[in-house]
């Protein structure tokens, strides 16, 4: 007589496995490294995309570090921009 296979409903898929990670790491960017709140991070396909805008290259530098980190084997893309905080050389010339 074949016992009947309990152990699938202890186990997590690679789907819910990833979108748990992405929960940590944006649990992460907000509370631990660089209070980031303006991060997009979602699963497209196997991997795992981070967009939005920060202030500093330093700050760019550190949610891909945290992201290469927590998504640890999962491979990650970003699309992330450095805002430019210096004021406009010249007047705007609206036509």
């Amino acid at each position: 007589m074949t016992e009947p296979d309990t152990s699938r409903g202890n186990r997590t898929s690679g789907a819910d496995n990833t979108e748990y990670r992405i929960a940590h790491l944006q649990e992460r960017l907000v509370r631990e490294e660089v209070a980031e709140l303006g991060m997009r991070i979602e699963s497209r396909g196997g991997t795992v995309v981070v967009s939005g805008t920060v202030p500093t290259a330093e700050c760019r530098d550190t949610v891909v570090r945290v992201a290469e980190e927590e998504m640890g084997g999962t491979p990650v893309r970003t699309d992330i921009v450095v805002a430019d905080p210096t004021a406009p050389d010249r007047p705007e010339e609206l036509a």
